[in-house]
């Protein structure tokens, strides 16, 4: 099976996967009072999982690890966007963030400063946007330097709100 069959199934069954835990939390069984750190916590861990699985190779191309691959930097770029359209915030419902979950990184501060975390949030869709209208073009140069304030963008919301 060639690489780009593999990754499109990959990128499928991750979907999918995604999917089905977002259609579960919108139904009628997934109540505002189930909406506890747990569940949150696993929505949250899981979109951010997604969010390395297309950031970290286009990291390894801009750091020079690996060849710059301009087509495969797209497709990733493609990826990006696609997650950050999803509504990330959902994992953070009001008040989760008083209950202990083990392991989790999410500081207090992300519900005392909502309005920041949804901005910086909103910030992070955006550059999502427009690093793939920049891949498209295929400028290395340009591409590279919207990748560093895409991960800028994460790195700033981390910085703020994550503990590790």
């Amino acid at each position: 099976m060639n690489k780009q069959i593999k990754k499109g199934m990959a990128l499928s069954l991750l979907m999918a996967a995604t999917w089905g835990g977002f259609s579960y939390a919108h139904s009628e069984h997934f109540t505002e009072n189930t909406r506890t750190a747990k569940p949150s916590y696993d929505f949250r861990t899981a979109t951010m999982s997604i969010y390395k699985w297309y950031l970290s190779p286009m990291g390894a191309m801009v750091k020079g690890k690996v060849p710059f691959d301009a087509k495969a930097f797209t497709e990733y770029a493609e990826g990006l966007k696609a997650i950050s359209q999803m509504d990330l915030l959902e994992g953070f419902p009001k008040d989760s963030g008083e209950d202990h979950v083990d392991d989790s990184d999410a500081k207090e501060e992300i519900w005392a400063n909502w309005d920041d975390f949804k901005h910086k949030y909103g910030t992070l869709q955006s550059e999502a946007k427009n690093l793939l209208a920049i891949a498209k073009a295929g400028d290395e140069k340009a591409i590279k330097a919207q990748f560093k304030k895409t991960a800028a963008t994460c790195g700033s919301c981390h910085k703020k709100y994550k503990t590790k």
